[in-house]
């Protein structure tokens, strides 16, 4: 009897035991099924650290368990990184085209989540706040639903949910921000979101403000032809070789020879606007690079439809040609 008793409680101890192992194995594959069921996380304030530029941000970890080839939007397996927000110490030469390539992000997401009143005038040691993804910061309105967020910017609603950590999708209150990952950024978004951060009357003259206007924007007697022609910007004759200077900054989209403008640089500002700087002797710049505001990006020449050395300077919304004095008072 004793050694079958002594036999039996060998065997259940060998069962608990073999259970307790079992149970740990299956916690440590599927941690996620019991410790953030749904996917859900609890909600947070923006966390902010000091930004070294030598180190790339780190995402925020991700399930295992999670399907990373699954990108459909509003999908149950939807796979982005917790939000997460640096400070960036702006330096010498910084804009927000700059910045926004040194953290692989655009310039939307740079602009709309420091909402500055002033953002194309970037002071050394500015701070700057830098998400580790792209997309924009949105207020909710009054009545507004986090499904109505969704549509708006054409973003899944669980992936809303993940990177802001909401941890009730039914319970998102007016004035709350939300940032929202990869956001479809409208026409009429930007033009606000310009309008609001004071771009559009940031632009700077690109040589002297007191050289001579010989030519100004609209109907002229083309000199070349004697016929009525519009004249899509304005004429500057600072004189020849003289330095012209980027009126905003942006990214450089031509340098090079492009037709009656003879030689010619094109810089993009945003989605919106653009300059182009024509006839040009000397171009400074490269295509594909970014130029801060008040940088030189070439000299006063004569190439070209010319009649003599000038500078042809045009301000363009959405490609079409605006007059420069609108934008820029002397």
């Amino acid at each position: 009897m004793g050694l079958r008793r002594r036999g039996f409680i060998w065997t259940l101890i060998i069962l608990e035991v073999s259970l307790i192992i079992g149970a740990g194995l299956y916690f440590l594959i599927h941690p996620d099924n019991h410790n953030n069921e749904g996917g859900l996380v609890l909600p947070t304030e923006f966390g902010t650290l000091e930004y070294d530029p030598a180190l790339s941000l780190q995402e925020t970890e991700i399930a295992d368990d999670e399907d990373r080839s699954s990108v459909e939007q509003g999908g149950p397996y939807t796979v982005s990184p917790f939000l997460h927000v640096s400070i960036y110490r702006a330096r010498n030469g910084d804009n927000l085209w700059s910045i926004a390539k040194k953290n692989d992000l655009d310039f939307y997401t740079i602009l709309s989540i420091n909402r500055l009143e002033k953002a194309n005038r970037i002071s050394i040691g500015q701070k700057l706040k830098i998400p580790n993804q792209r997309g924009i910061l949105h207020t909710v309105f009054k009545g507004e639903t986090l499904e109505d967020v969704a549509l708006m910017y054409n973003v899944g609603i669980r992936k809303i949910i993940r990177v802001n950590r909401i941890l009730d999708p039914n319970d998102i209150r007016s004035e709350t921000d939300l940032f929202i990952p990869d956001a479809r950024i409208t026409d009429s978004f930007s033009k606000e979101l310009l309008k609001k951060s004071g771009i559009p009357p940031q632009f700077d003259w690109p040589c002297r403000q007191t050289c001579r206007i010989s030519s100004r924007f609209g109907y002229r007697k083309d000199p070349f032809t004697g016929q009525r022609a519009f004249h899509h910007g304005v004429d500057l004759a600072p004189g020849y070789g003289a330095s012209v200077k980027a009126s905003m900054g942006g990214l450089v989209t031509h340098a090079g020879w492009m037709g009656g403008y003879g030689k010619l640089v094109v810089i993009k500002h945003n989605n919106v606007y653009s300059t182009r700087y024509g006839h040009l002797s000397q171009i400074l710049v490269k295509k594909g690079r970014y130029v801060a505001q008040g940088q030189n990006i070439g000299k006063v020449g004569n190439t070209g439809r010319s009649t003599g050395a000038h500078l042809h300077f045009e301000i363009r919304e959405n490609g079409k040609p605006k007059n420069p004095l609108g934008f820029i008072h002397r």
